[in-house]
């Protein structure tokens, strides 16, 4: 058995043990708007099966579905809900924010991924550090990819696929032009692209891919939207990663075996270099890799998760509850309103500093 073969029975990410937490000081409804979901909604007594998983496939699952999954093996307290339920604690996807659903009864909390800034909600929970801007936002994890299929232990420390995750429209242009891709064929270096037949089957599957690319020339602005998942993928799928500055990345990063960071092709030209010059540096970033992917399995999101639940959420829940009758008969629709208009706000600057602004590349 070689070194990565040995390394990869170890991996943390298959030894997950779905570890009981104690139970939430009040239930919690996670909401979704998805029609596929509905033998979860509202049915406690659903087996969870791994084909429930596999359907598992954008943000507003995984924040939905996925984690009400994830914590009710657990043994937590928690349901699937359509919509925001009066006087309980309500967990909503931002893309599941309704302004029809008028949910001024429900103490929501909003899940921000690369999204406007949640306002029609009591406290957020964002997926980038940067996204903490007072008491009632809360810093998580993301959860590892569901049915992540692993790199093949028996390429071992072979550089010959650099493959990109995602929509191959966000690999910044210069990292998928003629003369990087002429630089990679010098070196017998394939850059390998998810198809639009994969879809997100292919975001999953690095079975073949020997180092991973994430490069995305985005506004700075952007860049404080966007999780680390690309990065914690790399580390469960046994793949050195080359990444660009984004702070999601620099947060997690603890030396230079998490990641090469780069701004230009020629940086990641000489990182590939390294990797196939120096096996002993691959196989250290793997293990690496396997170490720090310990950190974000399952179980420690999961309690991650249910900490935040159980502390700050359910603190701000019980005061509300706590409010006079006038304020909750008169003053939450009012400030409802308000948050509706501030929300509108918040949407437009979103497309603003989205596509304008300073570029990250350009830093």
């Amino acid at each position: 058995m070689t070194q990565l073969e040995s390394m990869h029975q170890t991996n943390p990410y298959f030894t997950d043990e779905q570890k009981p937490l104690a139970l939430l000081p009040h239930p919690v409804y996670f909401i979704t708007k998805d029609a596929k979901w509905q033998d979860l909604i509202n049915n406690p007594d659903q087996p969870i099966s791994s084909a429930l998983y596999q359907q598992c496939v954008i943000s507003e699952d995984i924040w939905s579905a996925q984690t009400f999954m994830n914590l009710k093996k657990r043994g937590l307290n928690v349901r699937l809900a359509s919509d925001p339920v009066p006087g309980c604690i309500s967990i909503v996807p931002f893309d599941y924010i309704h302004l029809s659903d008028f949910a001024y009864n429900s103490y929501v909390v909003t899940v921000q991924y690369d999204r406007p800034h949640p306002e029609i909600c009591a406290q957020c929970i964002v997926l980038n550090q940067r996204g903490v801007v007072d008491s009632t936002h809360h810093f998580m994890p993301h959860w590892p990819q569901p049915n992540l299929q692993p790199r093949d232990p028996a390429r071992g420390t072979r550089v010959e696929n650099l493959t990109f995750k995602g929509n191959s429209y966000n690999l910044a242009e210069g990292f998928k032009s003629p003369e990087f891709l002429s630089a990679l064929s010098d070196m017998n270096i394939k850059l390998m692209l998810s198809s639009e037949d994969e879809g997100f089957d292919g975001w999953r599957n690095y079975t073949t891919a020997d180092v991973v690319i994430a490069v995305r020339n985005i506004t700075q602005y952007d860049s404080t939207l966007k999780p680390a998942l690309k990065l914690t993928n790399a580390w469960f799928a046994g793949c050195p990663a080359i990444m660009s500055p984004e702070p999601a990345y620099q947060a997690l990063r603890q030396s230079e075996l998490d990641y090469f960071e780069v701004t230009r092709p020629e940086q990641a030209i000489a990182a590939l270099k390294k990797l196939q010059d120096d096996p002993a540096l691959y196989t250290a970033m793997v293990e690496n890799g396997f170490r720090r992917a310990a950190e974000f399995t399952e179980d420690n999101v999961a309690l991650y998760f249910r900490d935040v639940l159980a502390g700050p959420i359910a603190a701000g829940y019980e005061q509300w509850m706590r409010q006079s009758p006038f304020q909750k008969a008169i003053g939450r629709p009012l400030q409802y309103l308000g948050r509706v208009a501030k929300q509108r706000r918040a949407r437009q600057y979103y497309l603003t500093n989205i596509h304008e602004g300073p570029r990250l590349l350009d830093a």
